[in-house]
């Protein structure tokens, strides 16, 4: 005899015990109440932690502004090529590169000379803008976008992550009480049925 066929929507709905099946047992429905409340708080989490890396990325952009207002973009002439620099197929990177000696005029004409984070696109002799703090020595650049864009995913998957396991740590111990429940009571009713069973055979 061929078997009945159900719409994914009742399937899923017979799969998770909320059907009126009468061999549906009230565990049977624990579980499935269980499973919808374990997928709605992963759904949860990772709404949350999008927010969460959302709402880290722009209190990083607010830091990285604030900081910036307190400094000074400084035009320097590079003594040294930056370690690293151009790459022979002529790609560079876009980070600074520490250390590189350059020289720099201040307002009052004195001219100074130190290491600084120069862009290492930048050449022997040419001039780039560093930033530095209000008595003009080289700070290291506040960081860039890209930057907090990572750390901001960084943390976002840091808290997916350990809801994640949290949640379905939970869901897995839950699990196994309602199997063990389950067996139980499939095992006393065999039992009780067995008996009866037996006791109408002789």
């Amino acid at each position: 005899m061929s078997q009945p066929k159900y719409s994914p929507g009742r399937r899923l709905v017979r799969q998770l015990g909320l059907s009126r099946n009468p061999l549906c047992r009230p565990v049977d429905r624990i579980d499935g109440l269980f499973r919808i409340a374990a997928a709605s708080a992963t759904l949860a989490v990772v709404l949350g932690s999008v927010l969460f890396g959302l709402g880290t990325y722009h209190h990083l952009i607010d830091q990285v502004e604030a900081v910036k207002a307190t400094l000074n973009q400084v035009p320097v002439v590079l003594v040294d090529d930056p370690a690293g620099g151009r790459a022979p197929n002529g790609a560079v990177s876009p980070a600074p590169a520490p250390g590189v000696q350059a020289k720099w005029t201040l307002p009052d004409g004195t001219v100074r000379s130190g290491a600084v984070h120069s862009p290492v696109s930048a050449r022997k002799g040419t001039t780039v803008d560093i930033w530095m703090d209000d008595d003009y020595t080289p700070v290291r650049p506040p960081a860039q976008p890209t930057e907090l864009q990572f750390r901001a995913i960084v943390n976002g998957l840091g808290s997916v992550s350990l809801f994640t396991v949290l949640v379905w740590g939970a869901f897995g111990w839950v699990l196994n009480r309602l199997n063990r429940r389950r067996d139980a009571d499939w095992t006393r009713d065999w039992m009780r049925f067995e008996r009866h069973w037996r006791h109408r055979s002789h």
